[in-house]
């Protein structure tokens, strides 16, 4: 009896070391959709990509953020926002490119970001990311975003740099 009880043990703690994913049973895939789901659902990414003139967004700009040079008015996806802090803020760029995006983040980063509001490298993310409310989303909905963000095409672009509010 005592190595049934060994055996269940062996297996019990081998199943809660799975990823939530595996765990769930989701596939890649359905981690994928599921992210996509979310990124839609809660318009959230949609300050990531520029605008057309006629209010539409650019898919041709899918997540690269503000454009570069910014110009000087238009929707804040365009045109940066104003805070009491910032002059200007503007939507960084979150797609996997290596150079001016996320693709060098790990999952544990983008995770790590978007509970506490630090990046990678220390940078307190803007006012204007709601990053508190991606506190209260599970984990799985976080990894689930982070497996759909990486599928996205990568855009080499650098977004303008925050304006001080004192910078005249």
């Amino acid at each position: 009896m005592n190595w049934i009880s060994t055996l269940l043990t062996i297996v019990a703690i081998s199943f809660l070391s799975l990823p939530i994913s595996l765990a769930l049973g989701e596939t890649e895939m359905e981690m994928i959709a599921r992210g996509r789901y979310i990124a839609t659902a809660i318009q959230g990414c949609g300050c990531h990509t520029r605008e057309k003139p006629d209010g539409s967004k650019d898919e041709n700009w899918h997540y690269a953020g503000s454009p570069n040079p910014a110009p000087p008015a238009g929707p804040p996806a365009n045109a940066g926002w104003s805070s009491p802090r910032w002059k200007k803020i503007y939507a960084r760029n979150i797609t996997p490119d290596r150079e001016t995006g996320i693709g060098n983040w790990t999952e544990a980063d983008f995770i790590r970001s978007m509970k506490t509001g630090l990046t990678p490298d220390g940078r307190v993310l803007d006012a204007q990311m709601p990053w508190d409310a991606f506190q209260k989303i599970t984990d799985r909905d976080l990894k689930s975003l982070w497996a759909y963000l990486k599928t996205i095409k990568p855009i080499k672009n650098t977004p303008p740099e925050r304006i001080p509010a004192e910078h005249k």
